[in-house]
C-alpha cells in the first residue's frame, strides 16, 4: 500500500477516480465509493503494472511521427487495395527488434500494430513478427525508427 501514496500511485488513483466520477453519478455516496474503489484499484494496477518512466521531451516527437506516419500509411493500404489488379503482396517479415521483450515491447507492437498495412504478430525472441500487406515496402526501416521513437518515450534501454 506504500506505493500507492507515491507520485505515480497518486496520479493512477486520480486517474481511476475521475472515470468513476465521468462514468458514474456525482452524490455523497457514490464519490465515497469511488475513492475507495479507485485506491484499490490504483494499488492492484501498482502491483500488477510497475510504474513507466516516460520522457515528455520526446512525446511530441513521436506523436507527430505517429499521427504522419499513420496518414501516410493509410493513404498507402487505400492505393493498394483500390488500384486494379490490387497492389499487394501479403506476408509475414521477420524483424529485429530494439525494444526489450516485456511491457515495453508488448506497448511497442499495440501501437505498431495502429499503424496501417503492418500487424505485430504475437511472439517471444529478440525478433518481431509482422504480418504486412506488401513484403517489398520498406517495413524493416520504418519499424526500426519507430522503435528508436518509442525507446527515446519510454526511457528503454535498446536491446540487442
Amino acid at each position: 500500500m506504500g506505493k500507492l501514496f507515491s507520485a505515480h500511485g497518486a496520479a493512477r488513483w486520480l486517474s481511476f477516480f475521475a472515470g468513476w466520477v465521468i462514468l458514474g453519478r456525482i452524490g455523497a455516496i457514490d464519490l465515497a465509493a469511488g475513492l475507495i474503489i479507485s485506491a484499490l484499484a490504483a494499488a492492484l494496477s501498482l502491483h500488477l503494472l510497475p510504474p513507466v518512466r516516460l520522457n515528455p521531451r520526446a512525446m511530441p516527437a513521436y506523436a507527430a511521427r505517429f499521427f504522419a506516419g499513420s496518414l501516410r500509411a493509410g493513404w498507402d493500404v487505400a492505393w493498394r487495395v483500390a488500384a486494379r489488379p490490387p497492389q499487394v503482396n501479403p506476408g509475414v517479415l521477420v524483424v529485429p527488434c530494439a525494444v526489450p521483450q516485456g511491457l515495453a515491447r508488448d506497448a511497442f507492437r499495440a501501437l505498431a500494430s495502429l499503424q496501417p498495412g503492418t500487424l505485430p504478430l504475437p511472439g517471444r525472441g529478440p525478433d518481431l513478427r509482422v504480418h504486412c500487406l506488401d513484403m517489398d515496402a520498406p517495413v524493416v526501416a520504418a519499424l526500426d525508427a519507430d522503435a528508436s521513437a518509442f525507446l527515446a518515450v519510454v526511457d528503454a534501454p535498446h536491446h540487442g
